[in-house]
C-alpha cells in the first residue's frame, strides 16, 4: 500500500523485487522470499548417467544381485555391513537409472555388467562349528 503522504511502499504491497539467485547467480523478479529463479528450483531429473561406470565393488555387489542374493548374504559374502550394501544399491540403482532388484539382475545379464570371476575374488569366510 502506498502512503498519500510519502512514497513508501509496505510489505503488504505485492511489488516485484529484483534478486540474484542463490545457486546460479542470475537474475530474476519475485513477489516473496524465494532466493532461487525458477530454472534452480525445478526437481532434478534421474537421467542416466553416461561416463559413470560401475566400481569394482558396485559389480561384485550386481553380480550377487543377479544371483538372488539377499542384502545379508551379500554383506555377509563381502565382508561388508548390511547398511553399506543397502548404500552402494542405492547409488547403483541411480548410476544405472533402475528401479527394483529385478530390473538390475535382468540389464546385468543384457548389457554384461557382470564376469562371474568377481563374485570369486573372495571367498566367504569359513563356517565355525563348536566341538
Amino acid at each position: 500500500m502506498i502512503h498519500e503522504r510519502s512514497n513508501i511502499v509496505t510489505p503488504s504491497e505485492s511489488v516485484p523485487v529484483s534478486r540474484s539467485c542463490a545457486r546460479c547467480g542470475n537474475g530474476f523478479d519475485t513477489r516473496g522470499k524465494e532466493y532461487t529463479c525458477s530454472a534452480c528450483r525445478k526437481p532434478k531429473t534421474a537421467a542416466p548417467r553416461p561416463g559413470h561406470a560401475l566400481s569394482f565393488r558396485e559389480r561384485q555387489i550386481v553380480a550377487l544381485v543377479a544371483e538372488a542374493k539377499a542384502n545379508k548374504e551379500i554383506a555377509y559374502h563381502l565382508r561388508l555391513s548390511e547398511g553399506t550394501v543397502k548404500e552402494y544399491l542405492y547409488h547403483i540403482f541411480r548410476k544405472l537409472n533402475v528401479g527394483s532388484r529385478t530390473e538390475l539382475a535382468l540389464r546385468s545379464v543384457r548389457d554384461g555388467l557382470i564376469d562371474r570371476t568377481m563374485v570369486d575374488a573372495r571367498p566367504p569366510l569359513p563356517i565355525w562349528i563348536p566341538e
